[in-house]
């Protein structure tokens, strides 16, 4: 049994568990969790991937040091706007989080006021357009910026659906072949109508392509997961986009405490990880 610490200092077992290496210690056994040979896929729920050791290795690294998140998180998002050749992106705490921000920020714009407003949406727009098919589980996140969807199916019920009050339009990349309209036309409609296009690719990595072909192909916002197939920590994601969304995103979450993404809060061992996968993709694919 472990012994209590003395007003002298730790005890010798004490130090000696502490200290021990942890490649010779079984944590999850410590638990009384047991581990599992993966042959799902890379569920949240099943953990994930497994971060590659080059990422593990960087969030080592930045555990061990302090620095100003707002500044990391510039730096971070410069590199891989470069990597990715997009106008601008940023780390967010998993692509769920990226769909609360990237949404709050097609609604409040760079406005402090709407940023503390929401998701009281009173004289904003309160609206996003979606294909019946796209509708998924986890849009939930979308909903928490207190915006309804407006159901559609073909090209002609999106533009009469289309108002004053439409914020965004959704696209859910899993789920193109289910639809009516596809990515292209969906960016399409949304440039002829000035409307934001935000594509969820959470889980589309692989194929390494798919990091640029969206915002190549004119959507205004597309995140994706950073822990699936990109094997980076569990609990990042990418948004990326439009200067002016990922600006505005930005000021809608953390460490901006007065938020709608407050919560959804990016470590910097998340932020300098993040990097680093996509430094491993970008150079080569970009």
């Amino acid at each position: 049994m472990r012994q209590m610490t003395s007003p002298h200092g730790p005890s010798s077992s004490q130090t000696t568990e502490d200290l021990s290496p942890s490649s010779e210690r079984d944590f999850f056994r410590e638990l009384g969790v047991r581990t599992f040979i993966n042959a799902a896929g890379t569920y949240t729920l099943l953990s994930a991937s497994l971060m590659l050791p080059k990422v593990v290795a960087a969030m080592s690294f930045a555990a061990k040091h302090f620095v100003d998140i707002e500044e990391l998180q510039t730096a971070a998002g410069k590199r891989i706007a470069e990597l990715l050749e997009c106008e601008a992106a940023m780390v967010t705490s998993g692509a769920a989080a990226a769909l609360t921000i990237g949404t709050a920020a097609c609604l409040t714009g760079e406005n402090p006021v709407y940023v503390r407003q929401i998701p009281d949406l009173t004289g904003l727009k309160s609206e996003v357009i979606i294909q019946k098919s796209h509708r998924f589980i986890y849009d939930h996140a979308i909903r928490n910026c207190g915006v309804k969807f407006v159901e559609i199916e073909t090209v002609a019920e999106l533009e009469n659906a289309i108002s004053l009050n439409t914020a965004m339009m959704l696209f859910l990349n899993d789920n193109e072949p289910r639809g009516m309209i596809n990515a292209e036309e969906f960016v399409g409609l949304g440039k002829k109508h000035g409307i934001p296009t935000f594509n969820d690719a959470a889980a589309d990595v692989p194929p390494t392509e798919n990091l640029f072909k969206y915002l190549r192909m004119g959507f205004d916002l597309v995140t994706f997961s950073g822990g699936k197939g990109m094997r980076g920590p569990q609990n990042a994601g990418l948004l990326l986009g439009r200067k002016d969304l990922i600006k505005a995103a930005r000021l809608n979450s953390a460490p901006n405490g007065d938020s709608i993404g407050r919560g959804q809060k990016v470590s910097k061992e998340a932020i300098v990880g993040m990097e680093r996968i996509v430094r491993r993709y970008g150079s080569v694919f970009g």
